[in-house]
């Protein structure tokens, strides 16, 4: 069969009421549903993501006891870009850290009291990090 016979064969098909394959024409009704189904993932993953920062990130680490959050941020005093010293509560230790974007160094290891109460020592480390900030604030 020749190209010519193709031709008048197919034409023959039109003009007796059935064509051949014709793509389909995708109107708006098909972009609105994508884009729904679209805004539909991403409030899915929102709410997801909130789910997990609100109860299961906010939890600290804990350790053998059960409820009781092992691990505390009890101070932060930003010295630059990216870089703090951080005052971190860990078991029955006050650790001083260094903290930068690209490493965490140990500064000092005290013993922490039971009580979360307010002692001398800690007194006097709020007032030392409180001349710290007034003397970063004047330069």
């Amino acid at each position: 069969m020749t190209a010519a016979h193709a031709a008048i064969d197919s034409s023959g098909d039109i003009v007796n009421g059935t064509s051949p394959a014709v793509p389909e024409v995708v109107g708006w009704g098909s972009y609105i549903q994508s884009i729904g189904i679209l805004l539909l993932l991403l409030g899915a993953l929102y709410g997801l993501l909130w789910f997990v920062k609100k109860v299961g990130m906010n939890k600290g680490f804990r350790g053998k006891k059960g409820d009781q959050i092992t691990l505390n941020v009890e101070e932060r005093f930003h010295l630059g870009p990216k870089k703090q010293l951080v005052v971190v509560r860990f078991l029955n230790k006050r650790l001083l850290l260094g903290v930068t974007d690209h490493q965490i160094n140990l500064l000092s290891e005290t013993e922490a009291e039971d009580d979360t109460s307010d002692s001398s020592d800690s007194k006097e480390f709020k007032k030392i990090m409180g001349q710290l900030r007034d003397a970063d604030s004047d330069s």
